[in-house]
């Protein structure tokens, strides 16, 4: 699920066959990146709506990107940015709902690759964007990793549980992005901030993850649906939660960009 700057670094000499992607923003890529990698834009697409019908459509997006990279099948899809944030963990994500396919996240990203001494190089492969244009609507291989709007409508707070992955002023309702039509939270999610599951550019710990998990007050024996503001910080805290031993998660891709567009649906504000 996430590998180390030294173990990349010997696997690749191995002649191990793996992928490396990229999924910085395109200027960044082509400045300097490890050396033969992919660039992959994951970050910029969002459901108009959380239903399985623009999941399927969000899955054939991916696919339709993935395809253009033309990566072998027996490649182990490494993804990667500066360091471990909001976007190499929704490639793994990504790739796990759309295509059922293991993956890889390097931990600590481009800034522990030069730490043990890896060089970079101009991007100069294959780039692609998951974009909804032209692309087909898939079924995705593993449903259960997103959720729908009307799942979290109906979750019961024992075992299905909401987890908001933003920053403790957007739970409080004290700030909300410019964006979104009201402040405030979806009723009964507790808060894990993404921040709070990474340290110096790479992942906490399985036990300290999994330890602020218990102290947030979630458990293992339940459905975790982690959601932020539109998805992606939500991403980095499932990959965290199955790095510490949860296994029944997923990402309310909407968030609360759709949940407060939506004047129907409750909400609630204050620490």
């Amino acid at each position: 699920m996430i590998i180390s700057a030294n173990d990349l670094r010997q696997r690749l000499a191995s002649g191990e066959r793996l992928a490396l992607i990229d999924v910085r923003d395109v200027a960044a890529w082509r400045e300097a990146s490890l050396p033969g990698a992919y660039g992959l834009n994951v970050y910029d697409y969002f459901v108009p709506d959380s239903t399985q019908e623009d999941y399927a459509a969000m899955a054939g997006a991916f696919i339709q990107a993935w395809q253009q990279l033309n990566i072998a099948d027996d490649a182990t899809p490494v993804f990667f940015e500066q360091e471990v944030g909001m976007r190499s963990p929704r490639g793994l994500w990504f790739l796990w709902f759309a295509l059922g396919r293991s993956g890889l996240v390097l931990d600590g990203g481009i800034n522990a690759w030069m730490e043990a001494g890896g060089n970079l190089a101009p991007g100069s492969g294959t780039w692609a964007d998951v974009s909804p244009v032209n692309a087909p609507a898939i079924p995705p291989a593993m449903p259960q990793l997103a959720a729908t709007r009307q799942e979290v409508l109906e979750a019961d707070t024992q075992t299905v549980v909401l987890l908001d992955a933003r920053r403790p002023t957007e739970y409080a309702g004290s700030f909300v992005h410019g964006c979104c039509a009201r402040a405030g939270r979806i009723p009964g999610s507790k808060l894990l901030f993404w921040e709070d599951v990474v340290e110096s550019g790479s992942f906490k710990s399985a036990e300290a993850i999994a330890r602020l998990a218990a102290e947030a007050g979630f458990n293992p024996s339940q459905r975790i649906i982690a959601w932020c503001h539109r998805g992606a910080r939500a991403a980095t805290v499932l990959v965290a939660l199955r790095l510490a031993g949860y296994h029944d998660l997923a990402v309310y891709v909407g968030s609360w960009h759709e949940w407060a567009g939506h004047p129907e649906l409750p909400l609630h504000s204050g620490s």
